[in-house]
């Protein structure tokens, strides 16, 4: 694990990074006092990343590509963009209207490159619209899919008139806030937050009994205690969230990408300090106290949790692969001519998204579903949630 000797030598912040950090980590400091010395884990993620105005994704710094802290697939080219579309076409055709909704743009690469591969196969009618809290990035979108006018809509939050389509969340589940906590002799125990003279510090907390039935249900579900000692993570609105989307969707699908494993993988005892990882100007790192506000922290996703909280609202799991084969069996025709043809950025590129230690197998596709018998290509991965 980096520890916060390591996390130091990460690039310094610009002197108003610096003090936009420091207003955060007061209000913070002000927020642990209000509470006893003790804040929960998942509301310092709370405010870290979305507090308003001072969060990381509600500043107005560079966050995707280069410039930023970290690359998503839509920064790396289109061929995630290109896969979903020839995933999509023949299911498409079942929906007289059909809307695409994503959640967090992002930098809006992704809603661009969908919407040009629709285009290419003469279909302008996609309506499209896209769910983003935050007002900075919400702005950088707007600025990029400024040549589409009026097809793209943005929410202030999820329509109260369930659509019919497909919901989007490419690295959406990743940055839920989560609860850290460390199974003892004396019990489970939430790890949280105090004051330190340098910042902040890790605080072991008292008994919580929500957690405790949360941790139980988890252990009833591996069928084992987790070891003593065990830290990890666990996401307490997960399954509000999904219900959420679930209740937008009146015919369709919700797709879900991201980095994360099935619950027995996540939490097996060899990853015993749990997935929670931070990344700054493309160096990721441990240290969830430094930079506060300037880095992203996010943790790995428990697919299996989503699979059933998908289900217990009434939404079929339409299938669970990896990123790898999703792409392979959807854009299988164009990939011979970018990974021999195609220039050494697009090369690199296909590699990244396809290798097992890069994103092909980190990188898990949920496929959700209400009303229709849609299925994912590729290995079927449904027996290991």
């Amino acid at each position: 694990m980096t520890t916060r000797s390591e996390s130091a030598q990460l690039p310094l912040p610009s002197h108003a990074e610096q003090e936009r950090s420091a207003t955060l980590s007061a209000r913070i400091t002000g927020e642990i006092d209000r509470r006893g010395g003790f804040l929960p884990f998942a509301e310092f993620m709370r405010m870290a990343l979305y507090e308003p105005a001072l969060g990381y994704y509600n500043s107005a710094s560079p966050k995707f590509g280069p410039r930023g802290d970290f690359t998503t697939a839509a920064e790396l080219g289109d061929l995630l963009s290109r896969a979903i579309v020839a995933w999509a076409w023949k299911p498409f055709a079942e929906l007289e209207r059909p809307v695409i909704l994503e959640l967090g743009a992002g930098s809006g690469a992704l809603a661009r490159q969908l919407l040009e591969a629709w285009a290419r196969r003469g279909r302008e009618d996609i309506e499209y619209r896209i769910f983003e809290p935050s007002a900075s990035l919400r702005a950088r979108q707007q600025a990029e899919l400024e040549m589409f006018g009026d097809r793209i809509e943005w929410l202030d939050r999820l329509p109260q008139t369930p659509l019919e389509g497909l919901i989007l969340a490419n690295e959406v589940a990743d940055a839920l806030p989560v609860e850290r906590f460390v199974n003892t002799e004396r019990g489970v125990l939430p790890l949280g937050v105090a004051s330190a003279p340098e910042g902040f510090r890790w605080q072991v907390g008292a008994a919580d009994p929500l957690l405790n039935v949360a941790v139980a249900a988890l252990e009833t579900e591996l069928g084992a205690p987790l070891p003593l000692g065990f830290r990890t993570e666990i996401c307490p609105m997960l399954s509000a969230w999904i219900a959420s989307l679930g209740a937008a969707l009146a015919r369709g699908a919700l797709l879900l990408i991201d980095y994360g494993l099935p619950r027995r993988e996540l939490y097996h005892p060899d990853r015993s300090d749990g997935t929670l990882i931070c990344h700054y100007r493309h160096r990721a790192h441990f240290d969830p106290f430094a930079l506060v506000g300037l880095q992203d922290l996010s943790a790995w996703v428990d697919f299996s949790a989503c699979a059933a909280a998908a289900t217990a609202v009434g939404l079929g799991v339409g299938g669970f692969t990896t990123q790898a084969h999703f792409l392979l069996e959807t854009a299988f025709h164009e990939l011979p001519t970018t990974l021999s043809q195609g220039s050494i950025a697009a090369r690199q590129a296909a590699q990244t998204l396809l290798m097992p230690g890069e994103m092909g197998e980190r990188f898990k596709v949920l496929l959700l579903t209400r009303g229709v018998s849609w299925s994912l290509p590729g290995r079927d991965l449904r027996n290991r949630l």
